[in-house]
């Protein structure tokens, strides 16, 4: 089981080489539903040592487009302590 998942890590991390870390957040609903009207591909997988979900795409204009939607508001209403 756990060399199955490993290997689908890293067929994730190859395919998708880029890759943006959010912590678990009640605004996930708010992260997918933006994700499924991209027009780009992307993964995603829970790190549970690093207590994140990592956002993944095949280049850095898509994930610097996320970043830029979600990593800046969401650190924000964190570090605010804002729900």
């Amino acid at each position: 089981m756990f060399l199955w998942r490993m290997g689908v890590l890293l067929e994730i991390n190859r395919h998708f080489p880029f890759q943006v870390a959010l912590s678990f957040d009640e605004a996930a609903m708010e992260v997918l539903e933006w994700l499924d009207e991209a027009p780009f591909e992307w993964d995603m997988y829970v790190d549970l040592p690093e207590n994140c979900i990592r956002y993944c795409f095949r280049n850095a204009a898509d994930a610097m487009a996320f970043k830029q939607q979600f990593a800046s508001s969401l650190q924000r209403r964190a570090a605010g302590g804002e729900h």
